[in-house]
């Protein structure tokens, strides 16, 4: 009996020592992966909450955004990324360059490096711009960071002289504004705060000091296309108007009794005692500046009187009759038609209004939901600065609130579906972006399928 048993007792006591070394090892490496996970989170969560590490300090006067990149480099790499038209997929939206101007050094700057012309594309437009700049020169668009070359460079501006008010909106003007104001008179100092009361003097009175210098006279006091100052505050980096004629446009527009649900805060301005004009930089919301940043620039507009003052015409509303029927009451033309001598409105660039008049505006959808979609580096979370059209980027841009893939997105047939898209995405996605939009569609429009 002992001779049976003494195997047994070994054999269980081996056992027992082998489970023992196997739950000791599982469990081991059961608290090690826990606590490499919990050090993951934890690291993940600080470098979510740690979005920027100061290197230089920014300040009213830095306008070289390659500054602004030191602290902020994955949105500095998205703004550099606006010239690099070789990777552009679409033509028709961001008018890539011929490659016979690649490579030319600055003094060869010819006509071949310049985007491609629509005049020599669609001979038909010399006829319909007749007696009009642009029958001279007019050419594919491109993006940001070519657009203070591209206006000195058009003959539109060299065989017809313009006043200094295109400097507006082709360059990065804001301590332009103010060094002039200041050399005008203007009380301060440049490093007063834009939004304060002094900045905002320096700004208009250096705005109506350029506005009726020669465009050859003004172009000489910038060195950059937009950069981050015209959009941001360097101390706390909140999103801002800078442009004097947008500020004046936009308070025209609250002015007025058109409604405007998809800009709440002009709503809400609108029950009160409008005491003072309605300021965007003090009233509008994180969302709606996402929108009115862009549309100081993406507007409809004219040059008023001997000033050449730059003015959007919003003081009846944003619709087409009604920015119609104040250029009636002003009595003003773009231009009248060498053939038919008719007197001519030409519609510049008026993205800001096409937006507002849409389902996406009403739905609470800014700009920058499109074309400067989030992105995502780690736990960092950031808008891309490669502003473009949506169509390059349709599973961020798009996806994120329309459940269809790649290829059912419309203009989908004249487009490279490329590699960045993706499927769609599910439900429990597009729920966490409800952020960028109004489940109440303000507004009450209805959407067109």
């Amino acid at each position: 009996m002992n001779t049976t048993t003494e195997p047994r007792a070994r054999s269980r006591r081996s056992l027992a020592v082998v489970v023992f070394v196997v739950a000791a090892v599982g469990f081991g490496a059961g608290t090690l992966v826990a606590m490499l996970l919990y050090a993951n989170i934890n690291a993940r969560k600080l470098e979510a909450q740690r979005t920027t590490v100061e290197i230089v300090k920014l300040t009213e006067a830095t306008v070289d955004a390659a500054e602004w990149g030191k602290n902020f480099p994955r949105q500095y790499d998205g703004y550099i990324r606006t010239a690099d038209n070789s990777r552009a997929r679409f033509k028709w939206s961001e008018g890539r360059p011929p490659s016979s101007g690649d490579g030319l050094p600055a003094e060869a700057v010819s006509d071949a490096a310049k985007a491609d012309s629509k005049l020599a594309g669609d001979p038909r437009l010399r006829t319909i711009f007749n007696g009009y700049a642009f029958a001279i020169d007019y050419r594919e668009r491109r993006g940001h960071a070519f657009m203070l070359e591209d206006q000195r460079e058009t003959e539109r501006v060299k065989q017809k002289p313009q006043p200094g008010t295109c400097l507006n909106c082709h360059a990065s003007n804001v301590v332009a504004y103010r060094q002039a104001g200041l050399d005008s008179g203007a009380p301060g100092t440049l490093a007063d705060p834009l939004v304060s009361d002094a900045g905002r003097k320096q700004l208009f009175a250096g705005w109506e000091k350029v506005n009726p210098m020669t465009y050859a006279e003004a172009t000489k006091l910038v060195t950059h296309p937009i950069t981050c100052l015209d959009c941001h505050d360097p101390a706390s980096m909140r999103l801002r108007v800078t442009r004097p004629a947008f500020l004046e446009g936009i308070a025209s527009l609250a002015a007025s009794a058109e409604p405007v649900p998809h800009l709440p805060s002009i709503e809400q301005w609108r029950k009160g005692d409008r005491a003072a004009p309605y300021d965007p930089n003090q009233l509008a919301s994180r969302q709606e500046m996402r929108s009115l940043a862009c549309g100081q620039c993406h507007v409809e507009y004219y040059f008023k009187g001997d000033q050449k003052r730059l003015t959007f015409p919003w003081s009846k509303g944003l619709k087409a009759e009604e920015m119609e029927a104040y250029y009636d009451e002003v009595g003003w033309t773009d231009w009248t038609h060498k053939d038919s001598g008719a007197p001519i409105l030409k519609a510049q660039h008026p993205e800001f209004e096409t937006w507002s008049q849409g389902i996406h505006a009403r739905s609470g959808v800014s700009c920058a939901d499109c074309h400067m979609p989030y992105k995502r580096e780690g736990a960092m979370k950031f808008t891309d600065h490669q502003v473009q059209t949506p169509m390059a980027h349709v599973n961020q841009s798009c996806q994120t609130c329309h459940n269809y893939t790649g290829d059912r997105a419309p203009g989908a047939g004249r487009r490279d579906p490329g590699p960045h898209q993706g499927p769609a995405r599910s439900s429990r996605d597009r729920a966490g972006r409800a952020d960028r939009r109004d489940p109440g569609r303000q507004g009450g429009g209805r959407e067109r399928r």
